[in-house]
């Protein structure tokens, strides 16, 4: 429990921070006096001024914030948010969202060159490319599988299968098939991966067409030449704007449509659990986490929503097209506390089903 907790403050940390500072960094390059710059919401827990900003770090680490004058109420001051032209103040909005993209590229980057499993494309498809590690998962099973009866579980990596002197160190799926069906009726040993702790199980055979009874993918370590690891980078991000949007899409439709939620949507409880798993998984897959999630912040921030940067910025390209506000200040900030009012029983909706399917288990 004690890594989850830390993986779980690191990773909201790391995402809060990135995001925040890109509001931070361009509103003061275009001179808008920020009064304070907070990572987590009230209580404040540690404080302190420097200059004319206050740094803050607040209990409820779900969030954080840039206060800039004259974003909530209205200042005559001709360095409020207010008072900035259109462009000035679409760069402040979306600036958030822009560094979580920065975030993903860069941790990507890093990772194939120096070797790590590429997130959406397969290993073998990732130009620039060589293979250094086959891996083998274990993703289904099949009615009445003898390696989930013996208490294999989705998501292991098979690391080793012995029969006696007969011993295979998998890096295929075929290898499995092979050494599963010249050993039909056989007890066997297999040794497995289970986030990052080995784990041995003994299997009894049947004698069947598929003894194991599992799915397996074959996923590999790459490592990309460190020249071409950026490029790469920018098209396994891309990549995975891609899934993500096709999600976000099924997840409104599921939404309005049945008005129930999809089982794959995670909150806080949810993110808690999987930083747990990828820190035990190990670093490259902890940061692999972050930069996924970065993405999926990103996007979602975006959307043209109320109270998201995605919504303010909305406003203002509307601003841009009519020549004037469409709206009152005032007005529109009421919008946007509506917006992120709905958007916390959102969250709290998430967080319940979490916590069901955690004890449902």
């Amino acid at each position: 429990m004690f890594i989850t907790i830390l993986a779980f403050i690191f990773v909201l940390g790391i995402l809060i921070l990135v995001h925040e500072l890109g509001h931070f960094i361009v509103a003061k390059m275009v001179g808008v006096k920020v009064e304070e710059f907070s990572i987590g919401f009230p209580p404040r827990i540690f404080s302190f001024k420097k200059g004319e900003t206050k740094y803050s770090i607040g209990a409820l680490i779900f969030g954080g914030y840039v206060k800039m004058l004259g974003e909530e109420t209205e200042s005559a001051s001709p360095r409020a948010f207010n008072q900035q032209k259109p462009g000035k103040r679409f760069a402040i909005s979306v600036a958030g969202v822009i560094m979580n993209f920065v975030l993903a590229w860069i941790i990507l980057s890093i990772g194939l060159s120096i070797g790590m499993t590429p997130p959406v494309t397969p290993s073998d498809e990732v130009p620039f490319s060589q293979a250094t590690k086959g891996q083998v998962y274990i993703v289904e099973f099949l009615d009445g599988s003898s390696a989930q009866k013996a208490g294999v579980k989705l998501g292991d990596q098979i690391v080793k299968l012995t029969k006696g002197t007969d011993e295979v160190t998998p890096t295929t799926p075929e290898q499995v098939t092979d050494f599963s069906g010249r050993n039909k009726g056989s007890e066997i040993t297999i040794k497995i991966n289970r986030n990052n702790v080995p784990v041995e199980q003994t299997i009894l055979l049947p004698a069947t067409e598929a003894p194991l009874g599992i799915g397996m993918v074959n996923q590999s370590i790459v490592k990309v030449k460190w020249y071409a690891a950026p490029y790469v980078a920018l098209l396994e991000t891309w990549g995975i704007v891609k899934v993500i949007f096709m999600f976000l899409g099924s997840f409104f439709s599921q939404l309005f449509h049945t008005g129930t939620l999809s089982d794959q949507v995670g909150g806080p409880v949810a993110i808690y659990n999987l930083s747990g798993d990828a820190a035990r998984a190990g670093i490259g897959v902890l940061f692999q986490f972050i930069a996924m999630l970065s993405i999926n912040l990103g996007l979602i921030n975006i959307l043209p929503i109320p109270a998201l940067d995605g919504g303010r910025a909305l406003f203002i390209i509307l601003e841009k097209i009519f020549g004037k506000r469409i709206l009152k200040e005032n007005i529109e900030n009421i919008i946007h506390n509506i917006g992120f009012a709905v958007l916390m029983l959102l969250v709290l909706a998430v967080t319940v089903k979490d916590i069901i399917r955690l004890f449902h288990k």
